[in-house]
């Protein structure tokens, strides 16, 4: 219980700094994503599922917050989540390449899904513009943000509540 509290004062605190810090670290209009790196993060140190729901309802604040069109976001980081989880003590990832390597692919991964579905609503923009200027930066950026957050999170997934399954006693 106190790790699913402790996750979800993470996705809140960052959904406010998201939105009230990281614009004032724009480079050339490009921010890092770090719910995507949260969400990494959680994959590759909790598990798929772990990764997979902090995805979910961290995508999901997203919307509600910021987006008009509720549980894009959702499906994006779920879908993320899940496949980073699919590493999950499978890779090494006390070294900071591995994560770093990680949150590149999902950034790439998830700058696809939006430019298809803003193919899908008919919103035009050629591809390369959106792979060259907005996806690869935005993907490096994102990565080298991981550095920052991946030692804080790998600190605390030391924490014993954050690994121990907790239930009553037996009296």
């Amino acid at each position: 219980m106190m790790r699913i509290c402790t996750i979800a004062a993470i996705l809140l605190v960052n959904a406010i700094v998201q939105s009230a810090l990281l614009p004032f670290l724009q480079i050339v209009g490009i921010q890092p994503d770090t719910l995507l790196i949260l969400t990494a993060c959680f994959a590759l140190l909790g598990g798929g599922n772990t990764g997979m729901l902090a995805g979910f309802f961290g995508g999901l604040l997203q919307d509600v917050l910021y987006g008009h069109s509720i549980g894009v976001n959702a499906f994006q980081y779920m879908v993320i989540g899940y496949l980073i989880g699919l590493l999950y003590e499978k890779v090494f990832v006390d070294k900071i390449f591995v994560p770093m390597v990680v949150v590149f692919l999902g950034a790439l991964l998830r700058g696809f899904m939006m430019m298809l579905y803003l193919y899908f609503n008919r919103v035009g923009m050629p591809f390369y513009f959106g792979f060259a200027r907005v996806i690869v930066p935005e993907a490096l950026y994102t990565s080298a943000f991981t550095l920052l957050i991946f030692r804080w999170l790998s600190s605390l997934y030391q924490q014993r509540f954050m690994s121990r399954k907790w239930h009553f006693r037996r009296i």
